[in-house]
């Protein structure tokens, strides 16, 4: 794997690199913390190809598919005896605890000989406090971590990590120089993509796939995207000093980016009639930019 090919125009990726390249000399395991859809495990075989001269074979195991107690300590069993290894371990906290007492002790003693790298969500520290991660591995495995940012927190690696997708999507559907359009640009700069790298991926081939077209545009977009399955949260995340009118614009601007433009759709999500939102585009001045002084089309 190049490393050309690991998109870190933003800070914090610019920082995960650097993290990846200063811990190549350490003989400690490294944890990385993401979201689903991240890049964990695109990043672990990106470290393994900084450290090949030492550790040239590459292992993977993924523990958030469920398996028999039996099946997850054959996996360990298979491990021994073995040196020169990059061993990526993703999902650790399903282990049940009496195998991931069985993975500190390996982590252990094949220090220098074997480099572990292990993976979970960002709320590791919260499954120690429940127990479902014994504490004894969580010391041993925190000292290198990298934390990976959601997309949503790194908007400058979009433009192109669009670009990258749609030249390996086009190879696939034998179709070249795949354009898209400003407004779905716009689209994919502002949406908040809560399924990550993984989501940006199948929603560009999606549109790839069902539609034969030179430039992609928003019209493109699967209609499934638009629709939402809110439930009402006690725990929504709100910052505090911030005037309501501040919230409301946003709120509403959001909500009409996600339904491409249009004001019904927006409405019905926000519970509210279409000749109020058309009043708030209004008095918000959220107009679409191509279309001058008329609101969002519908």
């Amino acid at each position: 794997m190049e490393e050309s090919n690991f998109i870190a125009l933003s800070p914090s990726t610019r920082k995960i690199l650097d993290r990846m390249k200063q811990a190549v000399s350490s003989d400690l395991p490294i944890l990385f913390l993401g979201e689903a859809g991240t890049g964990k495990s695109y990043l672990g075989y990106l470290f393994h190809s900084f450290c090949k001269d030492r550790f040239p074979q590459y292992q993977v195991f993924d523990f958030s598919v469920s398996e028999s107690e039996e099946e997850t300590s054959d996996i360990f069993s298979k491990l021994d005896g073995k040196a020169g290894v990059t061993i990526f371990l993703e999902a650790i906290s399903n282990l049940n605890p009496s195998l991931q007492v069985q993975l500190l002790q390996k982590i252990r003693t094949e220090k220098g000989k074997n480099r572990y790298l292990l993976s979970d969500e960002p709320d590791l520290t919260e499954k120690v406090k429940s127990g479902k991660l014994q504490e004894s591995l969580m010391t041993e495995i925190q000292t290198l971590q990298v934390k990976i940012p959601t997309l949503r927190d790194r908007k400058e690696d979009i433009p192109p990590l669009t670009r990258f997708f749609l030249d390996l999507i086009g190879k696939r559907y034998n179709r070249k120089n795949i354009k898209i359009s400003e407004k779905l640009g716009k689209f994919l700069l502002e949406y908040d993509y809560p399924g990550n790298l993984h989501q940006l991926k199948n929603l560009l081939e999606a549109m790839v796939s069902m539609h034969n077209v030179k430039t992609l545009d928003t019209k493109h977009l699967p209609p499934e995207l638009f629709e939402t399955g809110y439930k009402q949260n006690d725990n929504l995340s709100v910052r505090t000093g911030i005037p309501l009118r501040d919230y409301e614009r946003e709120i509403i601007r959001r909500n009409l980016i996600l339904v491409n433009g249009n004001r019904e759709k927006a409405a019905r999500i926000l519970g509210i009639s279409e000749r109020t939102i058309y009043r708030k585009i209004t008095e918000f001045e959220l107009f679409d930019s191509e279309d001058g002084k008329n609101p969002p089309s519908s």
